[in-house]
């Protein structure tokens, strides 16, 4: 399946936006099973989609590319994967700020708002009092690398990673420790209007108080896997037709759920 990226990727000048991932096989279920266990978020993401992607325009959708991604992209990637594994429709139990009561908001992932990327992107120019300031939405890699950072020191780090030049040369630390509060938010506006956008949040009303709110919504978490599950497919299949776990694995998703079909109306028959 291929997709089209709201922002892209830079190569050498121009921006790739066109993403394609690789046939849905138990493997890359295993992987991406697998790549819960690593540590942070942004390294996740990133072996993730590496697994699950072919290409990124007409190159390979390698470790080096796909941390180069911005934010955006890597979670509409993610959420398009999302609608491979699980499906379009997705369910979440939210809890009420106000009467704390339990309710289930159904969507379908694609008719989740996606807001393309700016001209320029991800390239912005802008003042900063007297000075001119050229600066670069963050992407992968900014997330790695500050993902193990106190909120503080991220900021700075990120600054230091986004702000590419000031009057034309490399900024100095001089720049930086002078840097106001609301010079840090001019800049982080004008990066929000630049890039891309996936929506994170939904406008819920509580079923039983009726309060309206706003709940998070973590694509990352929605990949609708069930370890155990799929483990437990991988079983069964091995048992009934003695297939090795590779040749399973190599399965396309469908293929799969049809022949646990077949065995399920086989075992159905003979009980009858």
């Amino acid at each position: 399946m291929e997709v089209l990226l709201p922002g892209g990727l830079p190569v050498n000048g121009r921006l790739e936006r066109h993403a394609r991932f690789r046939p849905l096989t138990g493997r890359i279920e295993q992987a991406v099973i697998e790549s819960s266990d690593v540590a942070d978020r942004p390294a996740y993401v990133t072996s993730v989609l590496c697994r699950a992607l072919d290409s990124i325009g007409a190159g390979p959708a390698d470790e080096a590319s796909v941390a180069r991604l911005g934010v955006a992209d890597r979670q509409y990637l993610i959420l398009r994967l999302g609608a491979l594994l699980g499906g379009e429709q997705l369910w979440l139990k939210l809890r009420c700020a106000a009467c704390d009561a339990w309710f289930d908001v159904d969507l379908r992932r694609n008719e989740l708002p996606v807001r393309a990327a700016a001209e320029g992107y991800p390239w912005i120019s802008l003042q900063l009092g007297a000075r001119h300031i050229e600066a670069v939405v963050p992407n992968g890699e900014d997330q790695q690398a500050i993902a193990a950072l106190d909120d503080a020191a991220a900021m700075q780090r990120l600054l230091r990673r986004c702000i590419r030049r000031v009057d034309g040369a490399a900024p100095g630390e001089e720049f930086f420790a002078r840097l106001s509060e609301a010079d840090i938010e001019a800049l982080d506006e004008a990066l929000d209007d630049l890039a891309p956008a996936v929506c994170d949040r939904l406008q819920v009303d509580c079923p039983e108080c009726h309060h309206s709110q706003q709940a998070p919504l973590d694509h990352y978490a929605q990949l609708g896997i069930d370890e155990y599950v799929f483990y437990d497919e991988v079983h069964t299949l091995a048992s009934h037709y003695h297939w090795s776990e590779a040749d399973i694995l190599d399965l396309p998703r469908s293929k799969r759920q049809r022949y646990l079909d077949l065995i399920s109306r086989s075992a159905a028959l003979r009980g009858g």
